[in-house]
C-alpha cells in the first residue's frame, strides 16, 4: 500500500506569518487596564477583590499564550524548510535517473 503525502509549503509559510501576527496581538492585548479599573469602581466589594485576583493570572496567560504563539511559528518555519529541502532533494535524486 502506497501512502502519498503533499504539502503545501507556501501554506505552512503564510501559517508562520499568521502566527506571528497572532503572537503580536496577543502580546499588545492589555487585560488588567479594564480589570483593575473595574475592581477599582467597586471598592470594597467582593467583585473587586475576585478582580484583584483575576488581574495578575490573566496578565501571565496572555504573555504565555503569545509565548506559545511564537513558538508555533518558529515550528511551522522550520517544517516548511525541512519539506522545502526534501523537495529539492528528491528532485535532484530522480533528475539523476
Amino acid at each position: 500500500m502506497t501512502v502519498e503525502m503533499t504539502v503545501d509549503i507556501a501554506g505552512v509559510r503564510a501559517l508562520t506569518g499568521e502566527l506571528v501576527t497572532a503572537a503580536e496581538r496577543v502580546a499588545e492585548t492589555d487585560p488588567m487596564t479594564p480589570i483593575d479599573a473595574s475592581a477599582a469602581a467597586l471598592p470594597g466589594s467582593d467583585t473587586a477583590a475576585v478582580l484583584a485576583e483575576l488581574s495578575p493570572v490573566t496578565g501571565r496567560v496572555v504573555s504565555e499564550t503569545a509565548l506559545r504563539l511564537r513558538a508555533m511559528s518558529v515550528a511551522a518555519a522550520d517544517s516548511a524548510t525541512r519539506y522545502a529541502g526534501t523537495d529539492e532533494a528528491t528532485a535532484a535524486l530522480l533528475a539523476g535517473i
